[in-house]
């Protein structure tokens, strides 16, 4: 190990499990540079002259080159391009927020919302680890959400308000992913798909009937479908490595639930 003494930058550092790892740091020998939203030096000069505070919002990429104490003279890369993430999440969010609102507007609430993923959602494409991001966030945005809108009666979330609700109805909602594999459309390179075998490529009909799958059972929600070749395969969620324990982490406690959506969540197994 070099004899340098080793710097670390803990961005949320002022609270939280991001000062316990700032203060067990310094206690290792580390100078720690502490990032906060919130001006607040104090628990920086707690601990003392191997610590420092920048104030900074890692949601701003101009604000977080900050932390970092450059010089003037050095050569900041450019702000990354994040329209894939647009795109592909938060375009998936917003579908779904309008959907919902005007599902509920049918003679019979309810609907279906088909997302598109990715088997690089599930396992990852090293070439766009953006991508692979976005559409696992997709997966996982999808199976949070299906129980909510399968079952439990209109809720006005704050993010998902609609004032004509009629609270004695269900959302009557669906809401599932489907996954592809590599797919010869009109935006995949050909020097890609040359590179693939044919018999690894997944042709858009495989795509279609995995929709018109999710279309024609009603009793499908909350379900991830890749699609590989001519086949479909169901992806169920990772298995939880510490059991009861790692479901209780993962359990709707009502209290917060309702402190962030202004009413309970009508799930049977929610934690009162």
């Amino acid at each position: 190990m070099s004899s340098e003494q080793q710097v670390a930058i803990v961005t949320g550092g002022n609270s939280g499990m991001g000062m316990a790892i700032a203060r067990r740091l310094v206690e290792k020998g580390w100078r720690v540079a502490i990032a906060d939203i919130r001006e607040n030096k104090t628990f920086a000069e707690e601990l003392g002259g191997a610590s420092s505070f920048h104030q900074c919002n890692i949601a701003d990429y101009d604000s977080s080159i900050f932390i970092f104490e450059h010089r003037g003279s050095d050569k900041i890369p450019p702000k990354p391009d994040l329209l894939c993430t647009d795109v592909d999440y938060k375009g998936v969010i917003y579908g779904t927020q309008l959907a919902i609102h005007f599902f509920r507007k049918n003679r019979v609430p309810g609907g279906k919302i088909i997302a598109t993923a990715s088997v690089a959602a599930v396992v990852p494409h090293e070439t766009y680890p953006e991508y692979d991001g976005a559409k696992a966030a997709v997966v996982n945005f999808v199976r949070a959400t299906a129980r909510i809108l399968k079952d439990v009666s209109l809720v006005k979330w704050s993010n998902w308000q609609s004032s004509d609700a009629d609270k004695s109805e269900k959302e009557n909602v669906t809401i599932n992913t489907v996954c592809p594999g590599i797919v010869h459309t009109s935006i995949m390179p050909q020097e890609m798909i040359d590179a693939v075998s044919k018999e690894c490529l997944t042709p858009v009909s495989t795509v279609v009937s995995a929709y018109e799958k999710f279309l024609e059972d009603d009793s499908l929600y909350g379900r991830v479908l890749e699609c590989s070749a001519d086949q479909h395969f169901f992806l169920e969620p990772p298995t939880l490595a510490n059991g009861h324990i790692s479901r209780r982490a993962v359990t709707v406690w009502d209290p917060l639930f309702k402190t962030c959506h202004k009413e309970s969540s009508g799930l049977s197994d929610a934690i009162p």
